[in-house]
């Protein structure tokens, strides 16, 4: 297959580059090259073509609401809730997802179904159920584990199922029933043994954190990534870019929950303060150069509120761009396979018939999604 390209965004070089052609052969680029004067299978000559992005933190198995309720109901009904939610994802242009934690593994079950075809969806990395404290943060879909040797044991039990990343909760949350946003819900040493036996393993590790202690504890044990991170100080931040640690902008769930008329007000004042504090954060993150990936969490097709919210940060949309596809993909460790349009890797594409460069919003609605070579859809509608 070949595609013309009016625009293609180049992520090493952070432009656009005109009239490109590329060659796909089995799911892969084979050459990026200048457009010639010979027949091609896709014309996207008057388009913008990025690459597919890459949804870093999110929990397909529910939406955002009663999520006690929700993680309540049988595997199956998750596991159908799921494949909505990554049919969702790959429409908005997502291609490579991270789940960040489901019950039971059924995000096993969902990531299998994508790959064996049975349903529409984003690779996907899947971390399993979690490993959070005894009534801690999401309590009600992890594996609940209390001193060093409960939480080896639950990280041994995790890379044993296979898990492609180890997601903790080290502290609490919007959403969080029994603590407060940024309360510790482990303990240094907990955090430290975690972090210990899954780079052993070869495996990174997410921890959900907002601030507090937990998360200059969790710094300095060197863990991959903080994921949403609301509450950040400045010192913090400094450590991150010294450990060379990941942030995981979330904005847009902390709008969601509390914008969500069924949640309770406890859980919408929480959210709202994070939101409120979050622009800071992310804006004194870019300065200082922290790398950042984006995800939705369970505001599910809505990658594109990442760049948003990026953009009113001060963040120019090259940096944007990079920040929703090569930086997602290296914290997925598919770097050399996704992230940008070059000859090797997959042929992931989201194509734009507007300029998003005029305006970032038009990232909301990709008239055409590639993945693997393969057109997911197309302006007259949904191929898959």
């Amino acid at each position: 297959m070949k595609v013309r390209c009016g625009h293609l965004f180049d992520t090493s070089l952070g432009k656009f580059l005109e009239n490109v052609d590329i060659t796909v052969e089995k799911g892969k680029i084979v050459s990026v090259s200048e457009a010639d004067n010979s027949p091609v299978d896709e014309d996207m000559s008057n388009c913008f073509v990025l690459p597919g992005f890459a949804d870093s933190h999110t929990h397909l198995c529910f939406d955002v609401g009663d999520e006690v309720k929700q993680i309540g109901e049988a595997a199956g009904y998750q596991a159908l809730v799921a494949a909505k939610n990554a049919r969702k994802a790959i429409l908005s242009g997502v291609t490579t997802l991270r789940d960040a934690g489901e019950k039971d593994y059924v995000d096993f079950s969902v990531k299998r179904g994508i790959e064996e075809g049975l349903i529409p969806g984003p690779r996907m990395l899947a971390a399993g159920p979690g490993i959070m404290r005894t009534g801690g943060h999401m309590w009600f879909m992890g594996e609940e584990a209390d001193g060093e040797a409960e939480v080896m044991k639950g990280v041994r039990r995790q890379l044993r199922s296979g898990v492609d990343y180890i997601k903790i909760f080290v502290s609490g949350g919007a959403t969080s029933h029994f603590t407060g946003t940024v309360t510790p819900e482990m303990t240094k040493k907990e955090i430290d043994t975690i972090i210990y036996e899954a780079h052993t393993a070869g495996k990174k590790v997410g921890a959900h954190t907002h601030g507090g202690d937990a998360a200059t504890w969790a710094i300095e044990a060197g863990v991959d990534a903080i994921e949403h991170g609301c509450f950040l100080t400045e010192e913090q931040l400094l450590l991150m870019k010294e450990h060379k640690t990941v942030l995981v902008l979330t904005s847009g769930i902390q709008r969601a929950i509390r914008d969500c008329e069924t949640n309770s007000d406890f859980m919408r004042e929480k959210a709202g303060g994070a939101y409120d504090n979050y622009l800071s954060v992310i804006k004194r993150a870019a300065e200082l150069g922290i790398e950042m990936a984006a995800g939705t969490d369970t505001n599910h097709g809505n990658i594109a509120e990442e760049a948003v919210f990026l953009s009113k940060a001060g963040v120019s949309f090259a940096e944007a761009v990079k920040v929703l596809t090569i930086n997602g993909a290296r914290l997925c460790s598919l770097e050399t396979l996704a992230g940008s349009i070059e000859a090797g890797k997959y042929a992931d594409m989201t194509v734009f018939e507007e300029d998003p460069t005029n305006n970032i919003s038009v990232l909301y609605n990709p008239s055409w999604v590639f993945k693997e070579g393969k057109i997911i859809k197309t302006p007259a509608g949904i191929v898959f």
